[in-house]
């Protein structure tokens, strides 16, 4: 009997919930129809694609932002709009924006645009090989941007220290030991103080900013130069570190957006070639530290020039080191960029030349070693 019962409440309870499984409806929440509407007409997300190069249209969108710039920061009022005959509706579209003048300069603007203009990376098939579209306009406001209008006191003076240095190091880089090395330590601290302020520096600039750059540079550089003259055995392989620097640096230059476009990429070029003349300075030292000074007079010599001639053959130089995100660089070549470079290949044989004549070959002297030719013993 007990056992008919238990067997009647299974069945019971089997058909209550079959019930409430089929009968009882769950209430389910209220979604809003304006959600309902989004979610109809959002798109499928495309693919995560991941970056690997910045192409050339990532250089167009930047001069087209160097027009834009020029065109706000050249201009004496900041929109020709009479403020009280203006529309309130286009009243409201006005925002102020901080717009970089170039030069390490800023000006606040009032501005009657729904967009502002940017510059963006691109990502594009490797297979693409657009050409970068400049016309004058374009141009002169590329120069106007990498070097402002004229010549400034900052960019004097730097151009002729590069000038001086690079002579020193085309004639007679080979020939005097420890002021060569304490150059090269004043070109490797200072470059490397350059670099650390130029990716530091706030979007306003620093104060005084010329001063902050050619003070610091300067009495960094002196230090390593310093350095450098008494710690020769170190100085001796950094002058064929600043030659493979400088080497890897003008090798990438031969290409607009440079050669080597992914920043690691970059980087590791960059050391390696350093390391390999360093090596190079063990294996063969006199040919080595005869190029390496020929090779980085040269290009000093020719990046001073550049500071004069404004040819834009310095954003090569900036691209590579300058990682400032508030800083807008692109670099083109043309025909003056061209005959810049050629002409670091021309000093370079020269000074090679010259240099291994005068040193080597007609007075047979070492890096650093003063050879004496011993003396016939007289004759008794």
């Amino acid at each position: 009997m007990s056992k008919a019962i238990s067997i009647l409440t299974l069945i019971v309870l089997a058909l209550i919930a079959h019930i409430d499984a089929y009968v009882i409806v769950k209430p389910t929440p209220t979604v809003d129809p304006d959600i309902i509407n989004a979610m109809a007409v959002l798109p499928t997300a495309a693919p995560l694609i991941r970056k690997r190069i910045v192409k050339r249209t990532n250089v167009q969108e930047t001069l087209s932002l160097y027009q834009d710039w020029a065109k706000d920061c050249n201009s004496e009022n900041d929109e020709d709009i009479d403020d009280t005959e203006v529309n309130e509706n286009i009243r409201k579209l006005w925002q102020t924006v901080t717009v970089y003048c170039g030069n390490n300069h800023v000006k606040t603007v009032t501005k009657t645009r729904t967009a502002t203009a940017t510059a963006t990376e691109t990502v594009s098939s490797d297979d693409e090989d657009d050409e970068v579209a400049c016309d004058d306009q374009c141009w002169s406001d590329y120069l106007w941007h990498t070097y402002g209008y004229g010549i400034t006191v900052a960019q004097g003076f730097t151009g002729i220290t590069c000038i001086i240095i690079g002579l020193y190091f085309m004639i007679f880089g080979y020939r005097y030991f420890r002021p060569t090395l304490g150059l090269v330590g004043f070109v490797f601290f200072a470059l490397m103080t350059w670099v650390g302020l130029v990716n530091n520096e706030p979007f306003e600039g620093y104060p005084h900013t010329e001063i902050v750059y050619i003070c610091v540079s300067i009495g960094l550089g002196l230090l390593g130069g310093i350095l450098y003259m008494f710690f020769f055995p170190l100085g001796l392989y950094f002058v064929g570190a600043l030659a493979g620097l400088f080497f890897a640096v003008y090798i990438m230059s031969w290409q607009e957006s440079l050669v080597i476009q992914i920043q690691v990429a970059r980087i590791c070029f960059i050391i390696g070639m350093g390391v390999l003349f360093i090596i190079l300075v063990v294996l063969v030292e006199s040919f080595t530290i005869v190029f390496s000074t020929a090779f980085t007079g040269a290009y000093l010599f020719i990046l001073g020039l550049d500071f004069f001639a404004h040819t834009g053959f310095i954003n090569a130089l900036l691209l590579i080191f300058d990682g400032n995100p508030n800083h807008y660089i692109a670099y083109i070549m043309n025909t003056p960029v061209i005959v810049m470079l050629a002409f670091v290949i021309v000093l370079t044989l020269l000074s090679a030349g010259w240099q291994y004549y005068w040193s080597i070959y007609k007075e047979n002297r070492l890096f650093g070693v003063n050879v004496v030719k011993e003396k016939p013993p007289a004759e008794k």
